[in-house]
């Protein structure tokens, strides 16, 4: 349910397109820091919000004042001229440990489709003192009217060969698909237009340890050593982030040592068994197909 249907008008179609001395500058910052330039999106990605009116009787019943009231689950309310809507925010789990690691790696950026208000009240949530989002904030009035409902690295002020994207809707990335890190998407609140079985359904929630933020930071973590892994007579200067994305993804699916694979089999197991431990039924099938051979799981 990611929100979509904010009722505040927006009317500012605000350019804040960088330059190239800008993003030179910011290139020879983030490697002089031996850092990369981490996008994130906000909605089905690190937490889920939505109207208390559109959720299911089932949810406003399984959200009620218990899970509001352990702070599991956040209430706020967004006023505009003629409109007040009560809202819950539920953040993806670990995902406060997910900024807090990725930070000390990568320069951090939210880019959303959602309005500055709503964006605003979610970084207030996700990073209240300002220590982890510490680069840009663009939204959905830096989106040019004429393709609303794209992204692009036009608005970004890094170089696009610094720049990694972790957002679980890839067709709004069309094209800068190469700089993006699969993710699955964050469904916490029914969805009775889905056959997926929301997170509230199973009276459960997603892993912090093997979810979805924590494999993602590995892959991250694994990216950015490759990136900054030189060759002899290289610079850093001459590196791609697309280029070390690709050579990690090519590393992974020549694991096939058995000590490799031996290894791999371990954590995946782990996972599976995490994902029962929290009630979680339908792990990711790619968890799965990661384990190439069967003699090294029994």
């Amino acid at each position: 349910m990611a929100v979509q249907n904010l009722k505040a008008t927006v009317n500012s179609s605000s350019s804040i397109h960088p330059d190239s001395i800008e993003r030179d500058e910011n290139l020879k910052t983030l490697l002089s820091k031996k850092k990369l330039h981490l996008v994130l999106d906000l909605d089905n990605t690190i937490l889920e919000s939505s109207i208390i009116q559109n959720l299911t009787t089932y949810d406003r019943d399984y959200v009620g004042v218990k899970l509001i009231e352990e702070k599991k689950v956040y209430q706020w309310v967004y006023e505009g001229k003629g409109f007040k809507d009560v809202y819950v925010t539920k953040l993806r789990p670990n995902v406060k440990t997910f900024l807090q690691k990725a930070s000390t790696l990568f320069d951090i950026s939210i880019f959303t489709l959602g309005n500055l208000t709503y964006t605003t009240k979610m970084i207030d949530l996700l990073d209240p003192e300002r220590l982890y989002i510490n680069s840009q904030v663009i939204t959905r009035e830096n989106v040019p009217l004429s393709t609303p409902w794209r992204k692009g690295h036009d608005l970004l002020s890094s170089h696009e060969r610094v720049v990694l994207v972790v957002d679980d809707a890839k067709d709004v990335w069309e094209a800068n698909a190469k700089n993006l890190i699969d993710i699955a998407p964050y469904g916490f609140f029914d969805d009775e237009s889905s056959n997926k079985k929301s997170w509230t359904r199973k009276w459960a929630d997603e892993s912090e340890k093997y979810g979805e933020l924590a494999r993602v930071l590995r892959e991250l973590k694994k990216i950015h050593k490759e990136f900054y892994n030189l060759e002899e007579g290289e610079d850093y200067e001459s590196r791609d982030v697309r280029d070390a994305i690709k050579e990690v993804k090519r590393k992974f699916s020549l694991q096939g040592t058995k000590e490799a694979m031996s290894q791999h089999a371990k954590e995946t197991i782990n996972e599976i068994d995490e994902c029962f431990k929290s009630m979680e039924v339908n792990c990711r099938k790619n968890r799965l197909n990661r384990i190439q051979t069967s003699h090294e799981v029994m």
